[in-house]
């Protein structure tokens, strides 16, 4: 399939509303659909880099050190 007619289905599936555009809800259901199982692992890979104290759980400071890196 070509890409840009793969965009179009894609489009076409997740334009719920039919307003031409993608919108936050329908981006991440689309997002969900397109990494499946990668989402869950990416989750998984972050949270346990940020959990330096291996406690199974981010503490305000993991938290502030993830903000830090990840968004700055």
């Amino acid at each position: 399939m070509e890409l840009n007619q793969w965009v179009d289905e894609l489009f076409e599936v997740f334009d719920e509303d039919k307003d031409g555009q993608i919108n936050r809800s329908e981006f991440v259901e689309l997002i969900d659909v397109l990494l499946q199982d990668k989402g869950i692992n990416m989750c998984e890979t972050i949270f346990n880099r940020f959990d330096k104290n291996h406690s199974n759980s981010i503490s305000k400071d993991e938290l502030k050190d993830m903000v830090i890196e990840l968004a700055f």
